[in-house]
């Protein structure tokens, strides 16, 4: 007896894939959960970059205060350059210290840190320099008092250095938008 042997069938296999309109809902629907995610990482992001930058900046005075008691002489944390008014800080600053003791950091006095990163879309306004004794007080009796913003946002922090060198950060929204 003869068995009957199944035939491959001839008709066209379906394929498999996408049709052009479940492309297009795809990505409508990416498009939307882009929209929607975007504005608050780029907003994460800059609150990130504020405060690591006043990280920075009250690392490197803590920093100044500590060479001037370390080396016994006056330390100052200056800017770098000209930045302009409301960002004397702009082109970033270093610390240096007044070996010779007459109360000016030349060119070829000890340089301990630079930090020549430029700030983007922050500013870092306030004296442009602190100096700071062998003993760890301000050279002054007053108070120094830095503002650090977000281009285009009302979040900030002060750092103010008091008159015995310690250092105080506060957060404001008082900024400029």
């Amino acid at each position: 007896m003869h068995t009957a042997q199944s035939i491959p069938s001839l008709a066209p296999k379906p394929l498999r894939g996408f049709t052009l309109v479940e492309l297009m809902i795809t990505l409508a629907v990416l498009v939307v959960l882009l929209a929607v995610a975007v504005p608050p990482m780029q907003e994460f992001t800059a609150n990130n970059q504020l405060a690591a930058n006043r990280s920075n900046f009250a690392t490197a005075l803590s920093l100044a205060r500590t060479e001037a008691v370390k080396r016994g002489r006056v330390a100052v944390l200056q800017a770098l350059g000209n930045g302009p008014a409301g960002n004397e800080f702009a082109n970033g600053w270093e610390i240096a210290v007044d070996d010779d003791g007459n109360g000016a950091v030349a060119a070829n006095e000890t340089r301990v840190r630079k930090n020549a990163t430029s700030l983007e879309r922050i500013t870092l306004s306030g004296a442009t320099s602190v100096s700071f004794r062998a003993t760890g007080a301000l050279v002054g009796n007053a108070a120094q008092v830095y503002t650090l913003c977000r281009l285009g946002g009302t979040r900030g922090y002060t750092v103010t250095v008091t008159p015995s060198g310690a250092t105080d950060v506060a957060s404001i929204n008082t900024c400029a938008p």
